[in-house]
């Protein structure tokens, strides 16, 4: 009997973020904000574990061994350490917001237009956190390679 493994912390990150970016450019079709709204919430739910999770088992990891094979990029590390953050603040601050937008439109029910600009204004901040943490992911990336696979020379 062959086993599969369960996919790597990377690829379920892939797919979760991609979940929720399709969420967030789906159309609103008209008298269907609740089940926008309702997917986004389920999208973000889950993409909130996975990148949790991705953090604490693979990008901190990838941190300390940054540091700890050039400990001259140690700054870089910090500094990343910093956007991350930042970054899960206003992840949290997006749940929030998606959070206030579902009791508005609650609220205004057949008159979705009311609560238009708040949507649009939800998806685009949605939109730009995904492009930030993929920027995150590709320093990481960038960096680790650095520290690894960087000539440093022999001095004279």
């Amino acid at each position: 009997m062959m086993t599969t493994l369960p996919p790597a912390p990377e690829q379920v990150l892939q797919q979760t973020m991609t979940r929720l970016e399709q969420a967030l450019l789906a159309p609103v079709v008209g008298g269907e904000l609740q089940q926008w709204i309702g997917n986004v919430q389920l999208a973000a739910a889950t993409f909130a574990t996975d990148w949790t999770r991705y953090l604490c088992t693979v990008l901190h990891q990838e941190y300390a061994q940054i540091a700890g094979t050039d400990p001259e990029l140690l700054g870089v590390v910090q500094q990343m350490m910093r956007v991350d953050r930042q970054l899960l603040e206003d992840f949290a601050r997006f749940q929030e917001d998606l959070h206030k937008l579902c009791c508005r439109a609650q609220r205004v029910e057949k008159h979705e237009s009311k609560v238009a600009e708040q949507r649009q204004a939800l998806e685009e901040t949605g939109l730009r956190l995904i492009v930030s943490i993929k920027r995150q992911q590709a320093a990481a990336d960038t960096w680790l390679a650095e520290a690894l696979y960087r000539d440093r020379g022999v001095g004279d």
